[in-house]
């Protein structure tokens, strides 16, 4: 099955108040018995305005004046997510990530914002839903259910985690783990 594994990095919790950073993509192949990554894209958005949360950017470790050296302008990034998808043939393909909803405002205000058309599918599935509806099962255990807490329930390394490509590596391998539940 191919999918679309999608991660964002920001300045803040709010799509209306605070901006996109980072957009990490991975392409992958994915069954029970494998995880194949066919290509990945890793883009970096320059901070043009909106508010910044210095909590976030602790998380994230992004130095908003080191950052905006080399990144690219929001347009830019949205045309280079466009182009990934275009490349990829993944129009159609489901997008796979942690706590989506909150990604996708992210990249749903940066496409209404840079008037734009997201040609990403809308259907996708979440590995924090999936992981809620596994504890309503009984089949993991009751808790919390970020990335690190699935990371460290399939004991996968999270030292990279807050960078959203790696995050995307991350989340593919919490994905194919839980094929296999």
């Amino acid at each position: 099955m191919e999918r679309l594994v999608i991660d964002t990095e920001t300045t803040g919790l709010s799509p209306r108040f605070n901006s996109l950073l980072t957009v990490g993509m991975l392409h992958i192949d994915v069954e029970k018995d494998f995880l194949k990554i066919l290509d990945s894209s890793h883009i970096f958005i320059r901070h043009l305005s909106g508010s910044v949360n210095p909590q976030a950017l602790k998380v994230n470790k992004i130095n908003i004046e080191e950052h905006n050296k080399t990144a690219i302008t929001p347009n830019s990034a949205c045309k280079q997510i466009n182009q990934f998808i275009d490349k990829n043939s993944l129009h159609k393909t489901l997008l796979v990530g942690h706590n989506l909803h909150f990604d996708r405002g992210f990249l749903s205000a940066l496409y209404v914002k840079e008037d734009q058309d997201p040609i990403f599918h809308h259907e996708h599935e979440d590995t924090m839903y999936i992981w809620r509806n596994l504890q309503k099962k009984g089949i993991v255990p009751y808790g919390r259910s970020n990335l690190q807490t699935l990371s460290e329930h399939f004991n996968l390394d999270y030292s990279k985690a807050h960078d959203a490509l790696a995050d995307c590596h991350i989340t593919a391998k919490v994905y194919h783990k839980m094929l296999n539940l």
